[in-house]
């Protein structure tokens, strides 16, 4: 299932004109498939050069990258690849104060934990990776399951 960047909900992307009242810069739904990191990497990179956040891109790659993939893996499984097109998960990226937010919303209200990884492990080092790039990271839960968050200070001078 392809998604289209210039189809997502994006209020004009220029800082001198203010965010939605509610923060958000843009929100992207994502297809529960391996693809979904990808699309969430180009999603955050154009709304942070957008918004004048370019300075904080990779690190928003990074910590985007690790929740769409934590999401994609570990939130409750569709039966089959219909179920996956109906039950997405949705990228929020919204600005709180200096800081850029990214939100990813699924439906499993299971809340992420840490795994104890080794030194050869493939997997499991998403949430320490979070932990060390993220200015603030957490998760919370919502009426549709939970959101897993991480906060970039982005505009230091502004406020």
């Amino acid at each position: 299932m392809p998604v289209d960047l210039r189809e997502t909900e994006q209020p004009n992307p220029s800082p001198a004109s203010p965010a939605r009242p509610d923060g958000v810069l843009g929100r992207l739904v994502l297809p529960d498939a391996p693809q979904a990191a990808g699309h969430a990497r180009a999603f955050v990179r154009l709304v942070a050069a957008a918004w004048r956040a370019a300075h904080v891109t990779e690190a928003a790659e990074l910590c985007v990258s690790e929740l769409a993939t934590n999401a994609h893996r570990h939130a409750a499984p569709a039966a089959s690849a219909e179920q996956a097109e109906q039950a997405p998960f949705e990228l929020v990226v919204l600005r709180r104060g200096d800081r850029l937010r990214c939100e990813v919303h699924d439906g499993d209200p299971r809340m992420p934990r840490p795994r104890d990884a080794d030194a050869l492990d493939e997997a499991g080092r998403g949430l320490f990776l979070l932990a060390a790039t993220a200015d603030e990271h957490g998760a919370h839960i919502t009426p549709h399951g939970k959101a897993v968050w991480f906060e970039l200070v982005a505009w230091p001078e502004e406020d």
